[in-house]
């Protein structure tokens, strides 16, 4: 009844008509161009080889979007877009396109998958828990317009290119584990989308990896949070609002100057992975 392809040479026009669809009813309905779509597989590092599409006849009814890398140690899939159109759940076609996403990669020697969701999102996290996956991490989204901060960008924060910052000069701070699409192996993919923006003072060092575009923060690391208060400051007066995605939930100091700053919550997401037996294991 239905065909699966690895989405190589695929169009991005049929790929975002068939996730809009996908995503109709989600409880934060998206809109995708062909456009944005690619720009979100750039960003990402989306596999063709380990991403699949479902059809029935022609017609594209479901899609699942992997990108590779490692993260947390260990190389892993991870899953940037996931869909089936209404009208075709229920008839495992998730389950085969996982499957098949699994499959080739263990050939490869992957060794997990990881995938985002929303909390409210009871349904698709009993899915994930049928095909092996369980809770790992609990991330917050945060939203913020400056409205708690000066306008005035302090003078002791400079703004870096990615590639040009001094990494090996942030040994000494603490920096909160990024999700995976926030990862370094994720971010080196396309680093020209990326600056730095930090602070020194009296020896004690703050930074924030964002991204060019909007602003967004990607990643973080302080000595002294006052610090990483500055930079943050400098990010609100260059770019007015900004949204900081997926802190971890036990980053309390952080999450209350996010707060501090004015910042709200716009959403909760569970962080699920599911390890994967090695092929050798299995023979």
């Amino acid at each position: 009844m239905y065909q699966y392809k690895t989405i190589e040479g695929m169009s991005f026009n049929k790929l975002a008509e068939c996730l809009n669809l996908a995503f109709s009813d989600y409880y934060l309905p998206i809109r995708l161009n062909a456009a944005a779509l690619a720009g979100i597989c750039k960003a990402s590092g989306v596999d063709e080889k380990l991403s699949f599409a479902a059809f029935q006849e022609e017609k594209m009814v479901g899609a699942l979007l992997h990108s590779r890398g490692v993260y947390r140690g260990k190389t892993v899939l991870f899953d940037v877009a996931a869909g089936v159109v209404p009208e075709h759940r229920g008839r495992k076609v998730f389950t085969n396109l996982f499957s098949l996403a699994e499959q080739e990669a263990k050939r490869q020697g992957v060794e997990a998958c990881c995938l985002e969701v929303l909390q409210q999102n009871e349904k698709a996290i009993a899915l994930y828990q049928k095909q092996g996956f369980s809770v790992c991490r609990e991330f917050v989204v945060l939203h913020g317009d400056g409205s708690c901060c000066s306008v005035s960008a302090p003078d002791n924060v400079e703004f870096t290119e990615y590639e040009d910052f001094p990494f090996e000069a942030v040994n000494a701070c603490h920096c909160p584990l990024p999700s995976y699409e926030h990862s370094e192996a994720v971010v080196r993919k396309n680093p020209e989308l990326y600056g730095v923006a930090s602070a020194k003072r009296e020896r004690a060092f703050a930074f924030c990896v964002y991204a060019k575009a909007d602003g967004s923060i990607v990643q973080m690391g302080y000595q002294k949070i006052e610090d990483l208060n500055l930079v943050l400051c400098s990010l609100l007066a260059r770019y007015r609002s900004l949204t900081a995605k997926n802190i971890d939930e036990e980053e309390r100091g952080v999450l209350e100057l996010f707060r501090c700053l004015g910042f709200k919550e716009v959403a909760r997401q569970f962080e699920m992975e599911k390890q994967f037996a090695r092929m050798e294991a299995l023979k």
